[in-house]
């Protein structure tokens, strides 16, 4: 029996087929009438185009054998399965209702009471199951069967495994469930035990109460890396009437290590019924109370995030085997509507965005203070690292002299630096690598540059690396530093909408270029070119105007770019005079050598021209040979003025490097540049966090 041949009124393994009641990414549901026992059942279907891969049908077989095991009135029952006529099947029995998703999309967020009752059978139900060793691995809304009679039962095993199953389905590596109720270990493709079903259990009993599912997104990723990195959302702020008991279940359901959960369903059936009926056990009622704050309910509805679309909408027999075996059209719930605590209904009312009231703030607050000592220590200990060498000055002594003192120091910096790119939000970005690599660089080289006495320690040189480093904070040494600082940092705040940021920036470019003029014009023995100047001028202004007009970041047309060729070109303005002076000297000194020379040469060879002739030579007849002098050698020219020029550029660089490393290295100027740099990465990081705490990205 196949969908094209219209299965309805048709019989197949003993039943009649009366109507289909669902379509899953497994296969297809009809309700039909079972005639031996003369009662009504569903027949599961599995897809003809997913019967060609073996291990499809090992799938399907899996879950009818999971079921088949089980035998309690909170699991839908199974009667039979096999194979008839090419076609894998499976017949369960019939539940009238229908799915918790549905009942939820159609009421709104269930009552305390209701949910908690529903809850309990499911529990019950999965208490068996792990009696069995059976694990289901897809806990949701969309697999639990409501019946009219108000029982919950657990449907849809595709996913099951047996704890003593021999045989592996899935893949190593391979994640299995669906995003919004997975827990962190299924999203990470680790082993799962029956844990994992109580922790989608959590998120089932957050969503039938609120109407939203515990962490949104636009994708099943998105979704997934939530579950796994952020915190449980706390219901108490979406759902103020909610009893802290029960928030406190879910937390603890929800809790990202399996060994921090309820250990069993049956130790939270009997919290549940501990708490959930305080007028049927006062002595086991809760003192706690929840208050209703009309200001601050009516803020967290507004910052209650808006349900996005599903990623995942199963029938109410049917799952999905895995997140990636299929893309159905997305569906989303309707926003639920809240009650005041006097049972009156109290829509949202339509407030402009603003920042969430959670928790959440004093999570981020928290990674960013570590993230912040990671990367501080880890540039400490390189800068220990580049100290642990004997000979200061040397890049290469401390890999030399001491390897040992080198490696563990510059392991352990890069081992820190790494963890601090695992607090990372988006774990890698380009500006944020290259931050932390130029401030380990730096550090090495600070340490390496720390004028220490000979035979001075490690520990001692970092001592005195800090020393110098405060004693100089204000030396003219360190103007070249803070021009470069000040260009960075600016380069972080221009292109932000904020006019008080994108001020500060522009304020920041043209201190930077001011202390950029003022470091090369110190000690200039000529003054600068005019023409070099309105050059400067020109570039910053235009920078500027880039500044004011743009609110993204251009790859040409961009402040940085032409704050940069600013600073570049008032370089270039002290450099060519003192390039061209010392071409000049250079000039001078080669036409005074080469008239020298050309003098000796040519005194060189009038002596040899006297010479000759004084001496006759004659032939074996007695004859006078005539003998012609040599051509005179040629003139000697000074080396053209290209040349000279490139020389004096060449030496000018030269000196220019060892007067800044020797300024950066006697007044730690280069270690200020590493603390700054890593300082830099730190902001890549607050902004990323402030990212996803104010637009709601994933984190």
């Amino acid at each position: 029996m196949t969908e094209a041949q219209g299965p309805e009124g048709t019989i197949f393994a003993g039943c009649t087929i009366i109507a289909k009641i669902g379509q899953g990414g497994m296969g297809t549901v009809y309700k039909a009438k079972h005639d031996a026992l003369d009662k009504l059942v569903c027949v599961k279907l599995l897809s003809p185009e997913l019967a060609k891969d073996q291990r499809n049908i090992e799938f399907f077989l899996r879950e009818a054998r999971s079921a088949a095991k089980l035998e309690h009135p909170n699991i839908v029952h199974i009667y039979n399965f096999g194979q008839e006529n090419g076609t894998y099947f499976i017949i369960m029995s019939y539940v009238e209702g229908k799915s918790l998703q549905d009942l939820v999309t159609e009421r709104g967020p269930l009552p305390v009471l209701e949910a908690s009752e529903i809850l309990i059978g499911i529990l019950d139900g999965l208490a068996h199951a792990h009696s069995k060793s059976v694990i289901h691995r897809d806990i949701k809304p969309a697999n639990i069967l409501i019946g009219t009679d108000g029982i919950p039962r657990i449907v849809d095993f595709g996913l099951a495994r047996s704890i003593s199953e021999e045989k592996q389905l899935t893949m190593a590596g391979e994640m299995v469930g669906t995003a919004y109720f997975m827990s962190p270990e299924q999203g990470l493709a680790s082993p799962v035990d029956h844990r994992a079903d109580l922790y989608a259990v959590g998120a089932t009993f957050f969503y039938i109460m609120t109407g939203k599912y515990p962490f949104e997104g636009k994708t099943s990723v998105e979704v997934i890396h939530k579950h796994i990195g952020n915190p449980v959302p706390n219901i108490v702020l979406y759902r103020p009437d909610v009893p802290l008991w029960a928030a406190r279940i879910i937390e603890r359901l929800m809790s990202k290590k399996p060994q921090e959960r309820y250990q069993s369903a049956a130790e939270v059936i009997a919290l549940i019924n501990k708490y959930k009926n305080p007028d049927e056990n006062p002595d086991n009622a809760s003192a706690e109370k929840t208050f209703d704050l009309p200001e601050v309910t009516a803020r967290m509805r507004t910052d209650a995030p808006q349900p996005t679309a599903s990623l995942d909408r199963a029938d109410p027999v049917v799952s999905d085997r895995s997140i990636s075996a299929r893309q159905k059209a997305p569906v989303a719930p309707p926003p639920p509507v809240f009650k005041t605590l006097s049972g009156q209904a109290a829509p949202a009312p339509e407030q402009p965005p603003q920042p969430r009231l959670q928790l959440d703030a004093l999570h981020y607050g928290i990674k960013a203070a570590i993230h912040l000592a990671l990367t501080m220590t880890a540039t400490g200990l390189f800068i220990l690292a580049g100290a642990s060498g004997a000979v200061s000055g040397s890049l290469s002594s401390p890999i030399n002299s001491n390897p040992a003192a080198f490696f563990i120091l510059t392991g352990i910096g890069a081992a820190l630096y790494a963890w601090a790119l695992f607090q990372k939000p988006r774990k890698f970005t380009g500006a944020y690598a290259l931050f932390i690599l130029a401030a380990a660089l730096a550090a090495y080289a600070g340490g390496a540059y720390i004028p220490a006495p000979e035979g001075a320690d490690t520990v001692s040189k970092g001592f005195l690396a800090l020393k110098i480093g405060l004693g100089n904070i204000f030396s003219s040494a360190n103007t070249i530093v803070y021009a470069i600082i000040l260009y960075l940092a600016a380069s972080k705040a221009v292109n932000r909408e904020n006019w008080i940021l994108k001020g500060l920036g522009v304020a920041a470019y043209l201190g930077g270029l001011a202390l950029t003029y003022a470091y090369f014009k110190a000690g200039a023995a000529v003054s600068p070119e005019k023409t070099w100047l309105a050059a400067g001028g020109a570039l910053a202004l235009i920078g500027l105007l880039a500044a004011l007009v743009q609110k993204e970041r251009a790859v040409l047309f961009s402040p940085p770019t032409f704050f940069l060729a600013a600073n570049i070109t008032m370089f270039a303005m002290f450099t060519n005079p003192q390039v061209e002076a010392i071409a000049a000297e250079k000039g001078r000194a080669e036409e005074l050598k080469a008239a020298q020379q050309n003098r000796v040469n040519a005194y060189n060879y009038r002596k040899l021209v006297m010479e000759m002739q004084a001496e006759a030579l004659y032939d074996e007849q007695g004859n006078a040979i005539e003998r012609k002098p040599p051509p005179p050698p040629a003139e000697i020219k000074a080396p053209d003025a290209g040349r000279l020029k490139n020389l004096a550029r060449l030496e000018y660089y030269k000196a220019l490097a060892v007067r800044i490393r020797g300024a950066l290295a006697e007044s730690a100027g280069i270690i200020f540049i590493a603390f700054f740099l890593a300082l830099m990465a730190n902001a890549c990081f607050i902004e990323e966090l402030l990212a996803g705490y104010f637009t709601e990205e994933p984190l």
